[in-house]
């Protein structure tokens, strides 16, 4: 279906009343010449000329006027032509995004005075790490002011005083992690200026008006956890190789770049092993690396990592238990390595690699005990988190990934194994049968990463040299391969073949207006047997939750539910039937269940639908008003969106999550994750700027006849969009369905907020259970609201059910429906969120 937009024509600007002239539209080029960011452009300039300046004096005979520049010069100043182009670049870009923020005086203030104060605290720390933490490997010594990086740093946490909370959150985030992983990986006195201008930044942004940091942590939701998540994994991962190609000695972490050295190496033509007592170097005067290059094998591990923060990204379970496996691995590694190393040991590495650093054994543990603990602290945060990545593999791929693993990991230490011994002679000292057996399994690991005095012989020709090198090369790329087929196919998800299965059965025989939810991920499907029907549900402890009813053309047939009861009862399980409409009731009637009215879904007719009435004056009103403001429509999907669009559209969400006082919500209410489904129709509301102010998501609803009608999910907007949007938006699609001569239209239940009628008393003390839901509830989620907002439309009507075997099995039940919608809810945070929904309620009625 091609997308099409509804555009509500906007009137030409009337003459005004009082008989004067209109107000004249400024020309084109007036208006751009007002949208460009002047400043950012003049700073940008700035630094190119005077990089380039103090550049060219480097090949004059004053060359040590450059060394002694001064403080406030720095700002301007970068020391490589390689680095001006990055620099210019990023200054641009950061200052003209913050000049649109908080103004062109602001931004030159935090340049200016925020960089010149970065530099008086750089050096002023640089004083105090010198005379009280010189045992620390912290940063090179300063010899100059802040560059223009950490000044352009500052600004944007400046500007981030006068963000949204969530690009607030996003820009401080992003700039804290780019900043620490310098400081601590690379550890050059820029990275220790970098580092400052983050707290100075803040600071200026406070003085000069904007917002502080605050003491409240924004909710996020599970895409922009996973975002986090996959940033930490992959800084992890870029962190060791950032160490390794420009670290200078002095940060935390610049041990990385020591442990890809290769212990192996020739002594004055000798072969030996740096860390051996075996194979000792003797003392000579000439020292080089069997393999230089050999320490990048180390960097196929920290790919693995980039894999798993992709595989992260994209919400696979497998690809965060790869990743925690590998980071609790580094973790043993690293702490095995602090163990057994000695200070003699440091001593002698450090002088072979590094003699003119002069950094102590000590320091070089320091930061061996801080880069063992690093991958510790990944792996806590990942498995703490790992709620918000919820697709799991499939039994038979995870199968599959440990088998070639695992075989590929046999195959390579037999062929290592058969190759030693053809080339047993060669080695320094002669390997013995024994000496092969024993040192095969070190053979998988990176040759830099090597336990201490691990070396009983070394490679003296090439063929040897071949077989300890290339067995942990070709092991990392059968786990990197393995990890990729592992996170990236479609196949391997679980329930993946059930899941197009039960797709084909919607698609051809329909369900009802929730049907379409069964196809999300996280859903079990059982298919009747012998007809055309399938139930999706989820399983919490004992009790088998289904989402809605039977969907497929023999939904109705009264053999399905007793099929699936039948299915439930061979696995130990209570099935309960949930959010089921008054047909599936019926079907369902034989069971002599127990019934709960759950929520009321509002219905639309497309085809007899019209604003027209008193009644519906708030649409009617929404759409003029949108009208006047030169708000438009578009009827569309995700894969048409622009690259801008879908920012936007992520941008509401995540400010609308942020706003709640309880997690993203899951089982019957969507998010942005759900919206990349092609079927998934969007009715967007945009600005006259063309902005994305307002999104809408709807799901079809098949039937025989394929989509005869579409069901509200996602509904949510900007704080500063104009009062009646989502009126004038919902009253769109009435006339999208009518064009499409849909059936019907759902605008979803709303969840707790009916009217309840008497009913026995068994019943009345689940309902009076909801309605304490429902109170707590309100302030986070407002269905009560949302329940009004949808009657401005004039719906009918229709009762959603939960159907239960045993009221004694109710608070089960409760349970299994609460995990249903957050997973992974543990008992401390549930008695956390239910404090701050008490909380939340007071207020309210307060």
């Amino acid at each position: 279906m091609t997308p099409t937009a509804v555009v509500p024509t906007v009137p030409a600007t009337p003459p005004a009343a009082d008989g004067r002239n209109p107000v004249v539209t400024a020309s084109p080029a007036a208006a751009w010449w007002r949208r460009v960011p002047w400043v950012a452009v003049v700073l940008t300039l700035t630094v190119v000329v005077v990089s380039t300046v103090m550049l060219m004096r480097d090949t004059l005979p004053w060359r040590n006027a450059y060394d002694l520049r001064a403080v406030g010069l720095a700002l301007f100043t970068v020391d490589s032509w390689r680095r001006l182009l990055v620099v210019a670049s990023v200054v641009l870009l950061v200052t003209a995004a913050a000049e649109r923020a908080m103004g062109a005086r602001r931004v030159v203030l935090a340049y200016l005075g925020g960089g010149l104060l970065t530099s008086l605290a750089g050096l002023a720390l640089s004083t105090v790490e010198r005379s009280v933490l010189a045992v620390l490997p912290l940063n090179d010594e300063p010899l100059s002011g802040a560059p223009p990086i950490a000044a352009a740093i500052g600004v944007a946490m400046a500007a981030s005083c006068f963000a949204r909370p969530l690009w607030r959150r996003r820009v401080r985030l992003a700039f804290t992690l780019l900043a620490v992983t310098l400081f601590l990986y690379s550890g050059t006195a820029d990275d220790l200026y970098t580092l400052v201008s983050l707290p100075v930044g803040l600071l200026i942004g406070r003085l000069s008006g904007g917002r502080g940091a605050g003491l409240r942590v924004l909710r996020s939701s599970h895409h922009e956890t996973r975002i986090l998540l996959a940033a930490v994994t992959a800084i992890s991962a870029i962190g060791p190789v950032i160490a390794t190609v420009w670290g200078v000695g002095y940060g935390l972490m610049t041990v990385y770049g020591y442990l890809s050295y290769d212990p192996l190496t020739f002594v004055d033509g000798q072969p030996c092993s740096v860390t051996s007592s075996v194979v000792p170097c003797p003392d000579g005067e000439v020292y080089a690396e069997m393999q230089p290059d050999a320490g990048w094998i180390a960097a196929l591990p920290m790919l693995l990592l980039v894999v798993c923060a992709w595989g992260i990204l994209r919400g696979r379970r497998g690809a965060l238990s790869i990743a925690i496996v590998v980071e609790l691995c580094a973790f043993v590694g690293l702490s095995l390595q602090f163990l057994v190393f000695s200070p003699g040991t440091w001593d002698a590495v450090s002088q072979i690699r590094s003699p003119t650093i002069g950094t102590s054994a000590v320091q070089y543990l320091i930061g061996l005990g801080v880069a063992a603990l690093t991958p510790l602290a990944v792996a806590l945060v990942l498995f703490l988190s790992r709620r918000a990545v919820r697709v799991a593999s499939a039994p038979g791929a995870r199968s599959v990934f440990v088998g070639t693993v695992v075989g590929g990991g046999l195959l390579v230490l037999v062929v290592t194994l058969l190759s030693m011994l053809v080339v047993s002679d060669q080695f320094r000292p002669w390997a013995s049968v024994r000496d092969i057996v024993a040192s095969l399994p070190l053979r998988l690991l990176p040759p830099s990463l090597l336990p201490y005095d691990s070396a009983t012989f070394v490679p003296v020709s090439g063929w040897a040299q071949a077989t300890w090198y290339l067995p942990s090369v070709l092991f990392w790329i059968v786990c990197i391969v393995a990890s990729i087929r592992l996170v990236t196919s479609g196949g391997t998800v679980a329930h993946s073949g059930d899941r197009a299965r039960a797709r084909e059965v919607l698609e051809r025989g329909g369900g009802g207006s929730l049907a379409f939810m069964t196809t999300w991920s996280g859903n079990a499907y059982w298919f009747a047997p012998g007809l055309d029907a399938a139930i999706a549900y989820r399983v919490h402890g004992r009790i088998a939750v289904s989402l809605g009813g039977a969907f497929g053309a023999d939904r109705s047939h009264p053999g399905v539910g007793r099929g699936f009861v039948d299915y439930c009862g061979e696995h130990g399980w209570t099935p309960v039937f949930y959010s089921v409409d008054d047909v599936e009731r019926a079907a369902l009637a034989d069971l002599g269940w127990r019934e709960t009215q759950v929520a009321e879904e509002a219905l639309l007719d497309p085809r007899t639908w019209t604003p027209a009435g008193k009644k519906r004056q708030d649409v009617r009103t929404a759409t003029n008003r949108a009208q006047r403001e030169g708000v438009t429509a578009q009827w569309t999907s995700w894969s048409a969106l622009s690259f801008v669009d879908r920012a936007h559209v992520r941008e509401i969400s995540e400010a609308w999550v942020a706003d709640k006082t309880i997690p993203e919500m899951e089982f019957t209410l969507g998010g942005v994750d759900e919206l990349l489904d092609p079927a998934v129709r969007l009715m967007l509301a945009r600005d006259a700027d063309g902005r994305v102010i307002a999104v809408t998501s709807w799901l079809p609803v098949f039937s025989a006849d394929g989509v005869t009608g579409y069901t509200l999910d996602v509904m949510r907007r900007r704080d500063d969009a104009i009062n009646g949007v989502m009126e004038f938006v919902i009253g769109a699609v009435v006339e999208q369905a009518k064009e499409e001569g849909c059936v019907t239209l759902s605008l979803s239940g709303s969840p707790l907020a009916f009217h309840r009628s008497e009913h026995d008393a068994d019943r009345d003390a689940v309902e009076r259970l909801l309605e304490t839901l429902s109170t707590l509830l309100e302030p986070a989620y407002g269905f009560r609201s949302l329940a009004n907002f949808k009657k401005k439309f004039q719906p009918e009507h229709a009762a959603v059910w939960m159907l239960y075997p045993d009221a004694a099995q109710l608070p089960a039940i409760g349970i299994a429906l609460v995990r249903c919608y957050v997973p992974g809810l543990t008992l401390g945070r549930a008695a956390r969120l239910g404090i701050g929904l008490r909380a939340s309620s007071r207020a309210t009625r307060a």
